[in-house]
């Protein structure tokens, strides 16, 4: 079992939030004692992602996956975390990760907690704090299914 993570890239390089979420990938795997599988598409270079923590990188290379669609995505995703028996799945609080998510939530049968902006308060049970009320106010969700996706918001951690 392993932390999964999805590190967003655009021609090739790996967007600002990618080592966000890479970093708080790895905050969770410290907490579940496990590793950091970062699923990488279309972007060459991953060197860097093992600077946040990242142990192990999933290469999806594909020209059909150079646009993204919510739902291709999610199925590249929902496989990954099949194969890695991922029961934590971290991705950014990006306008595509917000698309990508629920479909993803679906595809896993998994709990999906959006907003999220500190590593998790405990892992058994499951709980998040999670920014609500437009940024005014902040609640702690708990996540009861067996495999989890967080979205991190941005620049929270």
């Amino acid at each position: 079992m392993s932390v999964l993570v999805y590190t967003e890239s655009e021609q090739n390089k790996f967007k600002k939030a990618a080592f966000e979420v890479a970093s708080y990938a790895k905050a969770v795997a410290s907490q579940l004692g496990t590793t950091v599988t970062a699923v990488v598409i279309n972007a060459e270079d991953t060197s860097e992602l093992g600077n946040y923590g990242v142990d192990k990188v999933l290469k999806v290379s594909n020209s059909a996956l150079d646009n993204f669609s919510a739902k291709t995505y999610a199925s590249v995703l929902t496989e990954a975390a099949q194969s890695e028996n991922a029961q934590v799945v971290i991705l950014s609080s990006s306008a595509d990760s917000k698309y990508l998510a629920p479909l993803l939530a679906i595809g896993l049968n998994a709990g999906y907690a959006s907003n999220v902006v500190a590593a998790p308060l405990s892992t058994s049970p499951f709980k998040v704090k999670r920014s609500a009320f437009t940024n005014k106010a902040f609640e702690v969700t708990e996540i009861q299914s067996e495999t989890k996706i967080i979205g991190v918001s941005n620049n929270s951690f």
